[in-house]
């Protein structure tokens, strides 16, 4: 019993070991909204084309091999959307991904809802937020990411 312990002991350390080496010392990612471009849809299936740039700030480059994401506009639901696509994440760089994205109509009506409840007074906003996890080969898992912004986020993100 005193031997398996041990093993067991042994074991444990390595997996954690294992597990701290990914992401010991890595800064997060940083993932940001590009544009968003409508695709055909129906009446009760809206899509939408979603570019994310997803940045580098670490000294070691990733091979992503999927993502996830939900993008909430003003604190409602505005879309959703999965890829499996493969993309190098260069050390000290960034790559742009295009994920089509869907939307219901009740979350299209909830956007007009929230628009609307906004008095004439008041500028009208585009605070989002960006949540979802990207999945890199090689690797346990993944990495969430979360990010909030504004239209003048996106603004300042398509100028040059």
């Amino acid at each position: 019993m005193r031997g398996m312990r041990r093993w067991l002991a042994c074991g444990g350390a390595v997996l954690l070991a294992g597990c701290a080496s990914l992401g010991l010392g890595v800064e997060p990612i940083e993932v940001n909204v590009v544009d968003l471009t409508p695709l055909p849809s129906t009446a009760f299936e809206h899509r939408l084309l979603v570019q994310l740039r997803l940045r580098n700030p670490n000294d070691r480059g990733f091979e992503v091999d999927g993502l996830r994401f939900v993008l909430d506009v003003n604190g409602e639901r505005l879309a959703s959307g999965v890829t499996d696509q493969t993309t190098t994440l260069p050390r000290l760089g960034e790559t742009v991904i295009a994920v089509p994205t869907t939307t219901t109509l009740l979350d299209v009506v909830n956007q007009v809802v929230a628009f609307t409840r906004m008095s004439d007074a008041q500028q009208p906003r585009f605070d989002y937020e960006l949540r979802g996890r990207i999945f890199l080969a090689h690797a346990m898992g993944g990495v969430d990411f979360d990010r909030h912004g504004s239209a003048g986020d996106l603004v300042r993100m398509t100028q040059p």
